[in-house]
């Protein structure tokens, strides 16, 4: 899949996770180091399955899965990734995730309201909203331009 940053700020329509992955992975291909991503949705839209493709992207082995429980979980692969879930971050595993921002990773953050500290640092906003028929609208913005 080609990604199209345009198509995305007017919205996307994935009919199956699959494509939420191939979305993922067209869209973690324009990423690098220092990439902070905010990713919106309600529980059970799509968010860790896109972040499976941006993971794709980068090649990386290990199975992407929710952070919901562990908080944060770090990746390798071609790009390093660390996919937060910021929705009941206590104190110092606020200071952790910022720890990271300085170094070479691509951040992508579910429930990014919560991390306010971050908030001047987000380059790419994803937001995903499951319908009523299954499929998943995406849309994004980017602070910078890919």
């Amino acid at each position: 899949m080609e990604f199209d940053f345009k198509k995305l700020e007017n919205g996307i329509i994935c009919r199956t996770a699959e494509k939420l992955i191939d979305l993922g992975e067209a869209f973690g291909r324009l990423l690098g180091d220092g990439d902070i991503v905010a990713l919106h949705g309600d529980l059970g839209a799509g968010k860790t399955t896109f972040v499976k493709g941006i993971g794709r992207a980068f090649r990386v082995t290990d199975s992407v899965t929710s952070p919901t429980f562990s908080m944060m979980a770090e990746y390798s692969g071609t790009m390093n990734l660390v996919h937060i879930d910021a929705y009941r971050l206590d104190n110092s595993e606020r200071l952790e995730v910022l720890e990271y921002i300085q170094s070479p990773y691509v951040i992508v953050v579910e429930w990014p309201e919560s991390l306010i500290e971050l908030r001047e640092s987000i380059t790419h906003t994803i937001r995903i909203v499951a319908r009523e028929n299954g499929d998943r609208w995406v849309t994004g913005v980017a602070k910078k331009m890919l």
